[in-house]
């Protein structure tokens, strides 16, 4: 591969499941169940574990239901009071301040890392003359906190923008977040990679709006026959180096 190899095109890559994971989910949604009862017990609203626990889940499970299905990004505040809602709880300033804290923030406790791959295909990425966008929706975890966690990993250095769902205001599979990445690319939406795990935010989002995709499934099971799948990060760059020639790699021709 020449440093040259995938000059003019951009690569865009979803975050969570693709780059980085959670090393210990359990422990995301029990410390944040329990930092939820705690802030809400020193309130004056005592609530068990199962209680506050079942408001959480059915409230996680909702929005990303509308995050899936419609590109809907949820407001903070608005997952905050449908937590709230069949607890019976009502809101104070300064209790729904320490929830959002807790909110954005529970992630961290996963200790997320790198999937094995991902730091060496970066590096080669940025070698080939692609530009490199991280493209990822995000749920309770704040775009702020997103960012540190990528530069304390030290994955930050790798990306020429980053786009979260939660500073767009919409979210995967919209076509307006991938219209955003060839926008601020200057690229047309032919000249888009997106690399993703899942089938229907990332895959046919990504089509659906113009863009070429990469499935990400180490699986191996394929999400539509005419797109390229990848089962280990390692496959990425000789796959979109082949698929670009193939196109018409290279510096865009002018017309």
């Amino acid at each position: 591969m020449t440093g040259e190899a995938l000059a003019g095109w951009t690569v865009s890559l979803d975050m969570w499941g693709t780059l980085i994971d959670h090393t210990d989910k359990d422990a995301v949604a029990a410390w944040r169940v329990a930092e939820f009862a705690r802030v809400f017990d020193a309130f004056g609203h005592r609530r068990t574990l199962d209680e506050v626990r079942a408001a959480v889940s059915a409230t996680d499970q909702d929005v990303l239901r509308q995050q899936r299905r419609h590109g809907v990004q949820p407001v903070l505040d608005d997952m905050l009071a449908a937590i709230r809602g069949p607890l019976d709880i009502p809101d104070t300033l300064q209790m729904t301040s320490l929830l959002r804290v807790v909110h954005t923030h529970a992630a961290l406790r996963g200790c997320p890392q790198p999937l094995q791959g991902a730091v060496e295909t970066l590096t080669a990425l940025s070698m080939s003359g692609a530009r490199l966008v991280l493209t990822s929706n995000t749920l309770a975890t704040s775009a702020e906190v997103h960012r540190q966690l990528l530069h304390d990993l030290g994955l930050s250095v790798y990306f020429a923008d980053m786009l979260f769902s939660g500073e767009l205001g919409i979210a995967k599979p919209h076509p307006d977040v991938f219209a955003a990445i060839t926008a601020r690319a200057q690229c047309p939406p032919e000249r888009v990679w997106h690399v993703g795990d899942d089938r229907r935010t990332d895959v046919n989002g990504a089509l659906t709006a113009g863009c070429r995709a990469v499935h990400y499934r180490p699986d191996g099971e394929a999400a539509r026959g005419e797109v390229p799948v990848i089962t280990h990060l390692g496959q990425l760059v000789d796959l979109l180096t082949t698929a670009c020639q193939r196109a018409g790699a290279g510096n865009l021709e002018e017309s």
